[in-house]
């Protein structure tokens, strides 16, 4: 009988009608510092990657839909305004977009130059420093001879030296054309998404960068950098 009633009361003044006044007053307000004011002006980081690999966990504050309803409700209908709420989903956004940024510049330098390449670098260096070496030497050497009237042993030396020049030269321009075109190879492979950071290769079919683009990452930070450079104009003087 008294859960009978229990349930006739519940319909007739809702859940909360046997709840005491003092736990009412108790619920947290959409203004408590422990919402998530992300999720109140647009979304929050925390859901955009859920069950991707850049899941980053669920938010430490409260989403609570009633809040959202109340904030959509005095924004919407009422015109009220709430630039604090703003303001913290607008930093929040920048730190995101700044930690995306970096992590697209040192892909970018990845690109650059691969390991394979820095080691071509590396030993055409140490051969044209090898070779510098000997011309300097051979070149004090064939002074000496001339200083001692050795002029058939300093000819000898000079073409010798001549040999060395070119051979230098030689390697100086493939050293030129290495430096010059290093990374290309890669480039030409690989492209690195602007929006997220993801590594993209060129050779893919259309159907496979297609479902990229589409996909749960990429259009999470597309939604993130559209929603900061909306609040960027408004808050860009606080930065």
């Amino acid at each position: 009988m008294a859960e009978y009633q229990r349930r006739l009361l519940e319909q007739l003044m809702g859940k909360d009608a046997l709840i005491s006044p003092a736990v009412r007053r108790r619920e947290t307000l959409m203004s408590d510092h422990r919402v998530c004011k992300s999720f109140l002006v647009g979304t929050c980081p925390h859901d955009l990657f859920i069950g991707t690999k850049q899941d980053i966990g669920k938010c430490p504050l409260l989403h609570l839909e009633k809040h959202k309803l109340e904030y959509e409700y005095l924004t919407k209908k009422k015109g009220q305004q709430f630039p604090e709420f703003e303001y913290d989903y607008y930093v929040n956004l920048q730190r995101y977009i700044k930690d995306i940024d970096r992590t697209i510049e040192t892909a970018l330098k990845r690109l650059e130059h691969t390991p394979e390449e820095k080691a071509k670098i590396a030993a055409v260096t140490k051969e044209l420093d090898s070779l510098d070496i000997q011309i300097g030497l051979m070149t004090q050497e064939i002074d000496c001879l001339v200083e001692v009237n050795q002029n058939l042993k300093s000819l000898y030396e000079s073409v010798k030296l001549n040999e060395l020049c070119k051979k230098r030269e030689e390697l100086a321009e493939q050293a030129r054309n290495l430096v010059e075109n290093v990374g290309q190879s890669a480039q030409q492979k690989l492209q690195v998404c602007e929006q997220c950071g993801a590594y993209l290769s060129r050779l893919d079919s259309d159907r496979r960068l297609a479902d990229h683009f589409i996909g749960k990452i990429h259009l999470g930070y597309v939604q993130m950098r559209s929603a900061y450079e909306e609040l960027h104009s408004k808050f860009k003087s606080y930065s």
